[in-house]
Order: C-alpha cells, then sequence, then structure tokens
C-alpha cells in the first residue's frame, strides 16, 4: 500500500540515527574505561646504626682498664693505717673510649663492708673534687667543682654526690678516648673518734655510674 511504503521509508532513517547514536554512546564509555595515568617512583634508602658508649678508669695511678665488676681494683693506703685526724686522697679518671659517645657520670654512695663496717666504716667522712690535676689536699682549695661535700663539710662513706651535680664525659675521638673526667677522694678518719675503733677493719666500694647523652 503507498501508505505503508511511505511509512517504512520515514521510519528506516530514524531507526539508523538512534543505532549510530547508541554506538556512538558505547564508544565514549568505552573511552573513559581505558584510560590510564604516568606514572613514576621514586627510592630513598638508609642505612641504620646504633651509637657506641664505653668507658675504662683508672684508679690510684694504674693503667686504664674496664674496671667494670666490683669492687674494681683495690686500694690500700700506704703507712700503718688511718688514726684520728688522718687524711688521704685518691685519684680516679673516668673517660669514654675512642668511638665513644659523650656523657655523665655519677658518683654513687660507697658499699661499706668488711668486718667493722658498722663501727669504723660509719666513722670515716669523705669529700669529692672534679679535677685531673695531682690529687691533694691543695686540689680542695680555693674554688673546686665539689661532687661530695663542701668547702666546710666532709659526708659519711654511705653519701652519693651532692644533689644537682652534674659530670660530663667528653666523647672518645674515632681512634682515641675522650678526655678524661677526675675524681679526687679525700678519706678522712675524724678526730675524736672513739678509742675501741683501733685495730678494725672496713672496705668502701664506689660506683661510677657513666650514662651516654
Amino acid at each position: 500500500m503507498p501508505g505503508d511504503s511511505t511509512r517504512r521509508r520515514r521510519t528506516l532513517p530514524f531507526l539508523r540515527l538512534r543505532a549510530l547514536l547508541s554506538g556512538g554512546l558505547v564508544l565514549g564509555l568505552g573511552a573513559v574505561v581505558t584510560l590510564a595515568s604516568w606514572n613514576d617512583s621514586e627510592y630513598a634508602r638508609a642505612t641504620l646504626t646504633s651509637s657506641v658508649f664505653n668507658t675504662e678508669s683508672s684508679v690510684n695511678g694504674l693503667a686504664y682498664a674496664d674496671n667494670a665488676v666490683s669492687p674494681g681494683p683495690v686500694v690500700t693506703f700506704a703507712g700503718a693505717g688511718f688514726a684520728p685526724g688522718t687524711v688521704q686522697y685518691l685519684p680516679v679518671l673516668v673517660r669514654a673510649k675512642a668511638t665513644s659517645i659523650a656523657g655523665t657520670v655519677a658518683l654513687e654512695a660507697a658499699v661499706v663492708g668488711g668486718t667493722d663496717a658498722a663501727t669504723l666504716g660509719a666513722a670515716f667522712a669523705y669529700r669529692v673534687v672534679r679535677t685531673t690535676a695531682t690529687c691533694n689536699a691543695a686540689a680542695f682549695t680555693g674554688t673546686p667543682a665539689f661532687v661530695v661535700g663542701t668547702a666546710g663539710a666532709s659526708r659519711p662513706l654511705a653519701t652519693g654526690q651532692e644533689t644537682g651535680v652534674v659530670n660530663p664525659l667528653a666523647a672518645g675521638a674515632p681512634t682515641a678516648p675522650g678526655t678524661p673526667t677526675g675524681f679526687c677522694f679525700e678519706i678522712t678518719l675524724p678526730n675524736g673518734v672513739d678509742n675501741s675503733l683501733q685495730g678494725k677493719t672496713a672496705t668502701a666500694t664506689w660506683r661510677l655510674f657513666a650514662t651516654s647523652s
């Protein structure tokens, strides 16, 4: 029929147009899915190593050594022993070994022992100043850096360093130890101690506790 033929001719172009539009939509969606980003990477690597803190000491002029186990070197003072009013001096030097980092050194209270710790040991008094010079009476004159005691007062052996005292310890060099921190002990059996303390024996063991900075 003429009418039907005309309807087909008008309809077919319309169907073709829809098909092309649909195809365009499909192609458009496909382009979005296949888009990609360029990328690249950079890396950084670090080698992590721990520092070293290691000390050694010289007691009463002896060679430097690792005196890390109590009691350390045993010092016997010259003479017949302490009488009332006797004063003896004991130098101790502490330093960081080569390659060691810096730190501080704290002088702890003495552990008093021996047969007569409660009597003779309790009677002794001491002072300590920080110095690497000769350890004698002159080290306590002027304005020294007191670690234990003061210019006018000593302390019992079972007393550690004064509150607020900080004893620095220099770092070691790559191939040499650090500059030592020196302690000069002045140990006294005071005048007026009881006569019953004759012929007795006691020991005093100090720990110099080093801590890295």
